[in-house]
C-alpha cells in the first residue's frame, strides 16, 4: 500500500472518529436538555396541583377503580395525568379515572427521596412528597408523554451529516496527502535522475528547515561523499595506470634496446638488474595496495590487542636496519620516572599493521633525508596522549603539500627524481592510523627537515582486549 493511500485512510479514520464524537456529544446534550425541560414541566404541574387541590384535602375522594392493567408493550390511551396519593398509598384523586396507578415501589421511592422520576409504560412520571396545610402527608404524581419525534429527526440528521462528512473528508485527505508528499515525489524524481555521470547534481533544499529539507540536506551530503569517493576512485585508477605505465614502459624500452644487437654479458647483467629493480618496485606497490585494500575492506575484522609502543618501535627499527644496513636511525624514549615504564607505553592495536606503518614512516625519513638518517622519539603529552615523532634532516615539505602527502600516489615534486617510490606508503600509514583511531600529521621542523607526529590513546592495563 502506498504512503499516500495509508495517509488518506489514517486521516479519514481520525476525522471520522472526531466527527462521530462531536455528533454524539450534540445528540447527548440535546437529549439531556429535552429531558430536563420535560421534568421541569412535570414539576410545574406538581406545584400547581399542590396549590389548587390540596387547599381542601377533605374534598378529595378516591376515584372508582375503573382502570385495567394493560400489557407492558401496550401504550396508555392518555398523554398526561395527575394523581394524588395519601400515606397509605391509596389514590385519592386522578384526572383520568381509567389511568393506571403507579407502582408501590415508585411511591416508596418518592417517600424516601421526597422526589423521584421514572418511566411509566409509555409515559414518564414525576412524584413529589408534600404536606398539606393541615400537615397531612401526600404524594402528587404528574405523568406526561415525552414526544421523541424531535430526537428522531435529530438522529437522522446527524447520521446523514456523518456520512456526508465522510464523503467530503476522504477526498480532502487524498488531496492533503498528495500535497504533503509532493516534496517527497520531487526528491524521488530528482534522485532517479542522478547517476555516476552527474554526481554533482543536488536536491533542492527548502529554507523552512523542516524534516524534508533536512532529508534533502542529508542526501546532498551523502551525494557529496559518494562523489568524493568516485573522484578518489577515478584518481586512484588514473594514478595506478600512470604508476604502472612508467616502469612497464621503462622495462620494455630497456629490453628492446638491449635486444637490438648482441652485447656483452656485463651489459645484459646491467639491463636485467635494472629490470629487476623495476619489478621489485612494482611488487612493493602491489603489496602496499593489497594492504590498503584489506584495511578498507575488512578493517572491522582486525584484531586489537594490548601492545607496548616502545617494543614495537625497537622491532620495527631492527627489521628496517636488517633490510637497509646503511640507514642511520636514532631512537629516543622520553620517560616519566613517576610512572611505571611498562604501563606508560601501553597502547591498543594490531602489531603487524603498526609495524608496517612504523617502517614506512622511518623508511621515508631515511630515504628523503640527508645521509639516510632518521630520528625517532616517543613520549607522553600533558594530556596523557602518547606521541611518536619521526624526523628527517632533508629539505622539508612545501607548505602547500603538507595535506596532500597522505593521498594515494601523491609524490612531492622535489623528490620525484631524487628518490624512488610508489606514492602509497603514507596513504597506507594514514589508513592504519585511522583504523587505530589515532591522529597523524606532518609538519616542517624549524631547524630543517620534516617531522611526522602520530598521537595514540593510552591503554589501561585493566581494560580488556576486544575485536573491532
Amino acid at each position: 500500500m502506498q504512503i499516500r493511500t495509508r495517509l488518506t485512510l489514517y486521516y479519514t479514520l481520525l476525522a471520522a472518529v472526531i466527527l462521530a464524537g462531536v455528533l454524539l456529544a450534540v445528540y447527548f446534550f440535546y437529549e439531556r436538555d429535552i429531558e430536563q425541560r420535560f421534568i421541569e414541566e412535570l414539576r410545574t404541574k406538581v406545584y400547581l396541583t399542590t396549590n389548587s387541590l390540596l387547599s381542601d384535602p377533605a374534598a378529595l375522594k378516591p376515584p372508582p377503580p375503573v382502570w385495567t392493567d394493560p400489557d407492558e408493550s401496550e401504550d396508555l390511551p392518555y398523554r398526561d395525568n395527575i394523581s394524588i396519593y395519601n400515606s397509605s398509598y391509596e389514590r385519592i384523586f386522578t384526572v383520568h379515572p381509567e389511568a393506571v396507578p403507579v407502582s408501590p415501589a415508585l411511591l416508596q421511592k418518592i417517600w424516601r427521596q421526597e422526589e423521584a422520576y421514572a418511566p411509566h409504560y409509555n409515559l414518564h412520571a414525576l412524584g413529589r412528597a408534600i404536606s398539606s396545610a393541615q400537615h397531612q402527608p401526600y404524594i402528587i404524581v404528574a405523568e406526561g408523554y415525552c414526544d421523541p419525534t424531535g430526537l428522531q429527526h435529530l438522529h437522522r440528521i446527524l447520521l446523514l451529516g456523518f456520512f456526508a462528512g465522510l464523503l467530503l473528508i476522504a477526498p480532502a485527505g487524498w488531496l492533503f496527502a498528495g500535497r504533503a508528499l509532493a516534496p517527497v515525489s520531487d526528491i524521488m524524481n530528482t534522485v532517479d535522475g542522478i547517476s555516476y555521470q552527474n554526481l554533482e547534481r543536488r536536491l533542492p533544499e527548502d529554507k523552512n528547515q523542516d524534516e524534508l529539507s533536512r532529508l534533502s540536506a542529508t542526501f546532498n551530503r551523502l551525494l557529496g561523499r559518494v562523489g568524493e569517493a568516485f573522484g578518489l576512485q577515478r584518481m586512484f585508477l588514473s594514478n595506478v595506470a600512470h604508476e604502472l605505465r612508467n616502469p612497464l614502459t621503462a622495462m620494455r624500452t630497456r629490453i628492446e634496446v638491449t635486444l637490438q644487437k648482441r652485447r656483452s654479458p656485463e651489459v645484459y647483467e646491467t639491463a636485467l638488474q635494472s629490470v629487476l629493480e623495476d619489478v621489485e618496485m612494482l611488487s612493493e606497490m602491489q603489496d602496499k595496495l593489497m594492504q590498503l585494500a584489506r584495511i578498507h575492506h575488512k578493517g572491522s575484522e582486525v584484531e586489537m590487542l594490548p601492545l607496548r609502543l616502545d617494543e614495537l618501535l625497537w622491532q620495527s627499527i631492527a627489521a628496517l636496519k636488517k633490510q637497509h644496513p646503511a640507514y642511520k636511525i636514532s631512537f629516543e624514549v622520553v620517560t616519566d620516572t613517576a610512572q611505571d615504564a611498562g604501563e606508560q607505553w601501553m597502547i591498543r592495536g594490531n602489531e603487524a599493521l603498526l609495524q608496517v606503518a612504523f617502517k614506512n614512516l622511518i623508511d621515508n625519513a631515511c630515504k628523503y633525508g640527508a645521509e639516510q638518517r632518521a630520528q625517532v622519539f616517543i613520549g607522553q603529552e600533558a594530556s596523557g596522549m602518547l606521541y611518536l615523532k619521526v624526523r628527517d634532516n632533508g629539505p622539508g615539505i612545501p607548505p602547500e603539500e603538507l595535506q596532500l602527502i597522505f593521498e594515494p600516489f601523491f609524490r612531492s615534486t622535489q623528490h620525484r627524481k631524487s628518490a624512488k617510490g610508489v606514492g602509497v606508503g603514507l596513504a597506507l600509514v594514514r589508513s592504519i592510523a585511522d583504523l587505530h583511531e589515532a591522529q597523524i600529521r606532518a609538519e616542517n621542523n624549524p631547524d630543517g627537515g620534516a617531522v611526522f607526529i602520530w598521537e595514540f590513546q593510552t591503554f589501561a592495563p585493566e581494560q580488556h582486549s576486544t575485536i573491532l
